[in-house]
């Protein structure tokens, strides 16, 4: 119970703060990472935990860091698995209500932090077609309504996290939209180009991606995976 509340508040916290500022204070994975060093080392000297559970927890956390690293991922998702594979380093098994937890019991792996990986993976896979569907009620139809939506250009400046999903020149008696991967950041250079364009009736609307940290995603597989269980166990079994 101490584990899930302090991963749950910790997790949360960072959630909130990597959404509001782009970043999560250090006290958030030091308050994670001591305490699992703490409880690990009572239940190892209680014989309620193995070694090898801990060494399995901290080489599947330490080789996904590695693979979100090399990915170019933030690095408060990387700290939050290195965090997560020390504070739980096997599922936790809690009754409530009487009902046990997670409700789907512990897969057959028992390691929490890839549940939480591929729990939150999957989660991930249902922004897409969030927005498909909220393009389709709009009846936005275009090739990039699992990427994004569209949005006029005056409320640019009221929302945040988001990227645009085209490069727009002025070509004088036209406008070019050239669709950019990855999405380009709205400078101020940017939105007041935008805006004179918009100002000149050239260009009403334009086409936005939303930035949600992964950390969110990570936070919401820590909940199934404690509560649930895994996703992927599920399925299969």
């Amino acid at each position: 119970m101490l584990r899930l509340l302090i991963g749950s508040c910790m997790l949360v916290y960072g959630s909130y703060s990597d959404v509001r500022t782009r970043e999560v204070p250090d006290v958030v994975w030091l308050v994670m990472t001591v305490s699992g060093i703490i409880f690990a080392g009572v239940e190892l000297f209680m014989g309620r935990l193995v070694l090898f559970q801990v060494f399995k927890s901290l080489l599947v956390g330490g080789i996904s860091a590695l693979l979100f690293y090399i990915l170019n991922f933030g690095g408060a998702d990387i700290k939050a698995i290195i965090s997560i594979s020390i504070l739980f380093p096997n599922f936790p098994s809690l009754s409530a209500f009487h009902r046990y937890l997670p409700m789907m019991g512990v897969p057959p792996l028992d390691i929490f932090v890839l549940s939480t990986l591929t729990n939150s993976l999957l989660i991930a896979l249902l922004a897409p077609i969030s927005l498909f569907f909220y393009n389709l009620l709009r009846r936005d139809f275009s090739p990039l309504m699992f990427l994004g939506y569209r949005v006029e250009i005056p409320a640019l400046r009221r929302r945040r996290h988001f990227k645009l999903m085209h490069e727009i020149e002025d070509k004088g008696s036209e406008i070019e939209k050239r669709y950019i991967w990855g999405g380009i950041e709205p400078t101020e250079e940017v939105l007041g180009l935008l805006g004179d364009l918009e100002r000149a009736k050239k260009i009403k609307e334009v086409w936005v991606t939303p930035e949600l940290p992964f950390i969110v995603y990570l936070t919401a597989g820590f909940f199934t995976a404690a509560l649930y269980g895994d996703f992927i166990s599920t399925l299969l079994f």
